[in-house]
């Protein structure tokens, strides 16, 4: 089998399995912990889930108000 080289990862020289990763630096992109990830990540600040509505995880886009809604001042 052809030698694929080293792992990309920084400061990591194990061989590489996929993706241009060794075997558990692509367990950790499949998890989306690595600074690329494997999907595209919820916008919110620290928040590393996979995005599934208005670009926000399913936690986020649950609390988050909808585009161009703001709270309306109630009269007193």
């Amino acid at each position: 089998m052809a030698d694929k080289g080293t792992c990309k990862a920084e400061n990591c020289a194990k061989p590489v399995v996929g993706r241009g990763y060794c075997s558990g630096h692509v367990r950790k992109w499949k998890q989306g912990a690595l600074p690329k990830a494997r999907y595209k990540t919820c916008v919110e600040t620290g928040c590393r889930g996979r995005q599934v509505a208005k670009a926000r995880c399913a936690t986020h886009a649950k609390i988050a108000p909808a585009p161009g809604s703001e709270a309306t001042p109630t009269a007193s």
